[in-house]
């Protein structure tokens, strides 16, 4: 476990010492990573109910949504940017809570449909109010130069969702949590209050990309519903959390990283085969690799003697 501390030390000191690096082309570095960050948060928020609690909710990436038109809604009526983020996270809290009723009457299979019909009624939902949320045309809000800002807003978000995504784990919560992930209705004979349990990891889990979207809105000052809402978006935190290895600290973290940076060279080479991408890996993760990278063997082993722990979900 030191070791793993002392490597997690080195590793935010470096982060935070990027952006005061003599790099050329600086600026594109702080982006991709920046960028990369809010694959992080996306990916890290999606397990706390994906991988702690076994529901894999294709409609996760709704919350960075609806955080991202809240916070840009609000930001446009000078409300200030914590005052529109507080707001927008909380508009996005009310509504997972207002969902987790309906959508946790379902399971399996049903409950993944229903959270991905979510996001197309919200892409639609947003189209059709454009006298509030721009419609197809988009929303802007007020630009900026805000690269460095940005950097480590989206730096300091992704420590907060792993230190709570950490501590979940180690709580009665996350006991909760696992036992409703291998067995629901034996943790309902055992008293887990199921329901309540599954409804406070919804809501936890629709704070960070709350956040996040509101950031993201404020970073590059435009959204369309495309943008926020399209499949490939949808996917992306369920690919990367499934590669990376759902249902352990480090491996939505390692998912985001890599699949991101395999996206980057995709960008740069064939744009149009993003969205293919997500769902290949998907499929191929799902068929050859259900425990993710982190549980592959020389992976496990490297993180066991930092003294990181790899369990299987």
């Amino acid at each position: 476990m030191k070791r793993a501390h002392a490597l997690l030390l080195l590793l935010v000191v470096l982060l935070l010492a990027i952006p005061a690096a003599p790099i050329e082309s600086r600026t594109y570095v702080l982006q991709v990573l920046t960028f990369m960050f809010v694959s992080v948060v996306l990916a890290q928020s999606y397990d706390i109910v994906g991988g702690q609690m076994g529901y894999v909710n294709l409609g996760h990436i709704t919350f960075f949504a609806v955080g991202a038109y809240a916070f840009g809604i609000l930001f446009n009526l000078n409300m200030g940017l914590l005052a529109s983020l507080a707001l927008g996270t909380a508009v996005v809290v009310v509504f997972a809570a207002l969902i987790s009723y309906p959508f946790f009457r379902l399971r399996g299979a049903y409950f993944s449909l229903a959270a991905f019909g979510l996001v197309k009624l919200m892409e639609q939902l947003t189209i059709n109010l454009g006298w509030l949320t721009g419609g197809s045309n988009g929303l802007k809000v007020t630009p900026g130069n805000r690269v460095l800002a940005m950097y480590y807003a989206s730096l300091g978000v992704v420590a907060a969702v792993v230190v709570a995504s950490w501590l979940i784990e180690r709580s009665r919560l996350g006991l909760a949590l696992k036992t409703i992930r291998e067995d629901e209705e034996v943790a309902e004979d055992f008293g887990v209050p199921t329901f309540r349990v599954k409804a406070q990891a919804l809501i936890l889990s629709a704070v960070f990309p709350a956040i996040i979207g509101g950031l993201y809105t404020w970073y590059i000052n435009f959204i369309d519903p495309n943008q926020v809402y399209g499949l490939s978006v949808a996917l992306t935190p369920v690919a990367m959390a499934m590669l990376g290895g759902s249902g352990v600290l480090v491996g939505p973290v390692l998912g985001a990283v890599f699949l991101y940076l395999m996206q980057e060279l995709i960008y740069t080479q064939t744009a149009h085969l993003h969205g293919a991408m997500m769902g290949l890996v998907i499929v191929l993760v799902g068929l050859f690799m259900p425990g993710g990278l982190v549980r592959l063997g020389p992976v496990a082993r490297v993180l066991r003697r930092l003294g990181l722990t790899v369990e299987e979900a």
